[in-house]
């Protein structure tokens, strides 16, 4: 593709200036190449801290789709299967109506355990143990394999129990050496911050009870794992992540095209949630032009940045944000970037 970075800039820009946006950047990997790496704005809610291209942002719900080419890793190590249920590999799991939970209803978010366990504070969100647990004594809000209800927060310890029980080691230690670490960017991407992450990583720039700053606020829950959450990166690496789920990034290919294609194969029931629904998800990864076409894949998170890899065109886009932007999930911002690079808007 032609990127016009001109263009691309000066929508960043101008969305700073006018006061729509604090801080963001942009960055695209076209054929395994970065092409644009792109910044704008305010790190903080002062507007007094310069983003650079280093700045980390908090990406929430876009962890989920590296968590999911985590977990599709496991499965071409041979080490579980999609099939398999979960309580093969986490017995605690198999009770109250779970037993017969398969991998994929994880994954397609079809396990029925959507909401949020009962927990004493807040703060026990960033309490992996005790959340484990917790999601292991709950109860089906239905027969799991059926309606697709969207596990928000609780995909991060249903499918990253299982991945660490498969791998035999924790979640988080096996996507720091499966893909942090062959890319390049264990500094640039953080499934739990520390005191040195923490001081290049971006204010949420919203009211003090809004839930977007307050999840990231918690000091226990942002230096714990909450992957499907808590994550916090560039939007640099997000790129090049998901451009290595898709073809050769200096070297390192983490996927399989089969494993890619079959995981971008849209999964419906007939009783799935219908219409304008941006939940349509295939093995894992949300499929932002379903069902026209499986050639992009990837997720949005809940400040409006997203991440996915686009087969056709040879791209994969990361984008973050650090504003609260109170017509989530449409960021007109977002819309005019897809504009310039000739894309349908992706309203995740």
């Amino acid at each position: 593709m032609t990127f016009d970075i001109p263009r691309l800039q000066g929508i960043l820009d101008a969305a700073v200036d006018s006061g729509e946006e604090c801080g963001l950047q942009l960055a695209i990997y076209d054929h395994g190449k970065l092409a644009v790496d792109l910044c704008a704005g305010f790190a903080d809610r002062a507007r007094s801290k310069k983003v650079t291209r280093e700045t980390l942002f908090p990406v929430y719900s876009c962890g989920k789709g590296i968590m999911t080419g985590a977990f599709h890793m496991l499965v071409e190590q041979g080490k579980v299967r999609y099939d398999d249920k979960i309580a093969k590999y986490w017995p605690e799991y198999g009770c109250k109506g779970k037993e017969e939970t398969l991998v994929w209803h994880a994954l397609t978010h079809r396990a029925a355990v959507s909401k949020l366990p009962e927990i004493d504070s807040f703060a026990d969100q960033g309490d992996w143990e005790l959340m484990c647990r917790k999601l292991a004594e709950a109860v089906p809000a239905n027969a799991p394999g059926g309606v697709c209800s969207y596990h928000g927060l609780t995909f991060a310890w249903l499918v990253g129990e299982t991945a660490s029980r498969v791998a035999g080691i924790f979640f988080r230690d096996f996507i720091s050496q499966a893909i942090f670490a062959p890319l390049g960017i264990e500094k640039e991407f953080y499934f739990g911050t520390d005191a040195a992450a923490d001081a290049r990583l971006a204010q949420v720039d919203g009211p003090a009870d809004n839930w977007c700053r307050t999840f990231m606020e918690e000091e226990k829950i942002r230096h714990g794992f909450v992957p499907s959450a808590n994550g916090a990166g560039t939007a640099r690496a997000m790129a090049r992540i998901y451009a290595a789920f898709s073809t050769d990034v200096d070297g390192v290919r983490l996927l399989r095209p089969e494993t890619v294609e079959n995981a971008a194969i849209l999964r419906r029931a007939w009783n799935d949630p219908a219409g304008n629904t941006w939940a349509k998800f295939g093995l894992g990864w949300a499929l932002p032009y379903a069902p026209e076409s499986s050639a992009a894949f990837g997720q949005g998170g809940a400040l409006g940045g997203e991440a996915f890899a686009d087969r056709e065109r040879g791209i994969a886009v990361g984008f973050v944000k650090n504003h609260v932007t109170p017509t989530h999930p449409d960021h007109p911002v977002r819309d005019r970037i897809s504009e310039a690079l000739g894309l349908g808007p992706r309203h995740w």
